[in-house]
């Protein structure tokens, strides 16, 4: 019988200094596995940037309390605030991933509202939830109506934005200023590119005001 030796070096065995490179094919199998699940967890980032250009916009003062006579209060942040959040809502519904988006835009909307119910002085968790669910029911009731509004007319429009806006017996030049505000920036946002509206990287234009002017003239950040 032969006797086999293994014979071994003495010389170590050098560590690796290259990075683990995964085959393309495998890389490939794992982002297509990954892929659908990329915009849930995007959507809060993204919902967030969005709603910040939301919440810029130049006439909260010169136009909406000013023109529309509306009062300087949280329900009316509330409103417009919705308004600018629905006109972005129907920007982001020609995205295949508009589900995760939209709902990162209501998220981080709400959250805001939460913070400025607290920031008010409401410290009672029952009265934030009531008064939450009551934001919850008007804000679904605005993006409706609106929404009937911008598939059928000017007139169907007109009437959903003095319905949920500005509610005055007398503001008709106002809500034929916000009509065709809604056209405009509409129009705005759908030459905008997509990666552009989810990077926040838009910007609402001022309502021209009853008489034809610029109504606002100087931003206001609504962040507090």
């Amino acid at each position: 019988m032969v006797a086999l030796r293994a014979t071994y070096s003495t010389t170590p065995t050098p560590t690796p200094t290259g990075r683990f490179v995964l085959p393309e094919k495998y890389a490939n199998m794992i982002r297509n596995l990954l892929q659908p699940f990329v915009p849930r967890y995007q959507g809060p980032a993204i919902g967030l940037a969005i709603y910040t250009s939301c919440t810029t916009y130049p006439d909260f003062d010169a136009f909406w309390l000013a023109q529309c006579n509306m009062p300087h209060t949280f329900q009316t942040w509330f409103s417009t605030t919705s308004f600018y959040v629905w006109m972005a809502m129907v920007r982001l519904r020609a995205s295949p991933h508009a589900k995760h988006y939209m709902q990162g835009l209501i998220d981080a909307f709400f959250r805001d509202a939460e913070a400025k119910m607290r920031a008010s002085g409401v410290t009672s968790g029952r009265i934030v939830n009531d008064t939450l669910k009551d934001l919850v029911s008007s804000f679904k009731g605005t993006v409706m109506s609106l929404d009937e509004g911008f598939a059928t007319s000017d007139a169907v429009l007109a009437a959903a934005v003095w319905r949920n806006l500005v509610p005055e017996d007398d503001a008709v030049l106002q809500v034929d200023a916000v009509v065709r505000f809604v056209r405009e920036q509409l129009s705005m946002l759908d030459a905008c590119k997509m990666e552009d509206v989810l990077a926040g990287g838009f910007k609402f234009g001022p309502v021209m005001g009853v008489a034809g002017d610029k109504a606002g003239d100087k931003e206001t950040k609504l962040s507090g």
